[in-house]
């Protein structure tokens, strides 16, 4: 299985990144979103492995970044407030969920412990753009106003942080 580059990721994102911003602009009604989910896009690609596996390219970036964009504006809606009567209806589930609520909260923390250790085996510079991004929701643009380096060297070091993360820790998403 042939190994996907730096290069040709960079070229499969100068190739379409006019057509895929429009595509998620349209989806999304936010330039800095919109541009963070095509960043989000080509580390999902990058991280998938082999370019020989992927007949169209173009297709599946297009398909990830559609499924970020879902994901994105599930999100967003859901944190807009709840509806009155779902919430009604969580309160008969109460009682099943605080006893998971117990077993989740153990597992967060130590897979918080992990992360945290994880990241310390970064270089400063990665483990920064990797917090401002994943953990303070910077936008790439505030990253690099912030750090004074270039949106393909954030993205090489989120890159970089992401599996290495993954491999210490397991999804992070």
């Amino acid at each position: 299985m042939l190994e996907l580059t730096a290069a040709d990721i960079a070229d499969l994102m100068h190739k379409h990144r006019h057509e895929l911003l429009r595509f998620l602009s349209q989806r999304i009604s936010c330039a800095d979103t919109a541009q963070d989910i095509f960043q989000e896009t080509f580390i999902r690609y990058a991280g998938y492995g082999g370019k020989d596996s992927v007949e169209n390219p173009r297709a599946f970036i297009f398909r990830i970044a559609a499924n970020l964009a879902t994901d994105y504006l599930r999100s967003h809606s859901r944190h807009a407030g709840p509806d009155l009567e779902a919430a009604e209806n969580d309160e008969a589930e109460v009682g099943v969920q605080s006893s998971l609520s117990a077993e989740r909260t153990v597992m967060s923390q130590q897979q918080l412990e992990q992360l945290v250790t994880a990241l310390d085996d970064l270089s400063p510079k990665c483990r920064e753009v990797f917090i401002l991004l994943k953990l303070k929701h910077c936008s790439y643009a505030e990253v690099e106003q912030r750090l004074g380096i270039s949106q393909t060297m954030i993205f090489k070091y989120l890159t970089q942080a992401m599996r290495h993360c993954r491999a210490k820790v397991g999804d992070l998403d």
